[in-house]
């Protein structure tokens, strides 16, 4: 990301995250699905800030970016699309993680054992008694249906 100015939503989220960490402004990257196409809710990630006595602050530099992409309709203005995705978020997210960097608690690997933390976009299942690789079987049987309410 740092090298060629691009990424995905999970790589532009945590960059931007340690970005700000590297000031000392807390920051994660919080994931999930954003349904923007009802039929079509897709995995997404987008960063927070923190700000002492306001809270976390949402950032989805991905969905900012759009706005160097695409025709902007006529009275439209592209900065404004920019700067609101700079400090908000759109109602169609259903967050699944707060945090990628979230440590597990207790730990789950033994002393020194190398670990690849695993980004979740998802909901997890965790059972110790399965017989089966229970994330593979739920993988199948996971869907999200989204309504239109009235």
């Amino acid at each position: 990301m740092l090298a060629t100015g691009h990424g995905d939503c999970g790589t532009q989220s945590m960059f931007f995250s340690a970005l700000c960490r590297s000031l000392g402004i807390p920051a994660r990257a919080p994931g999930g699905y954003q349904m923007i196409l009802a039929e079509t809710p897709g995995t997404h990630f987008w960063a927070e800030y923190y700000i002492e006595g306001y809270g976390w602050v949402p950032c989805d530099t991905t969905v900012a970016e759009i706005a160097d992409w695409v025709d902007i309709p006529e009275g439209g203005d592209r900065e404004a699309f920019k700067t609101y995705y700079a400090n908000n978020l759109d109602p169609t997210r259903l967050v699944i993680q707060k945090d990628v960097d979230v440590r597990m608690n207790p730990p789950a690997f033994p002393e020194g054992a190398v670990v690849f933390r695993l980004v979740r976009q998802s909901p997890a299942i965790v059972s110790d008694e399965a017989t089966v690789d229970i994330g593979a079987f739920s993988g199948f049987h996971f869907t999200i249906d989204v309504e239109e309410e009235e």
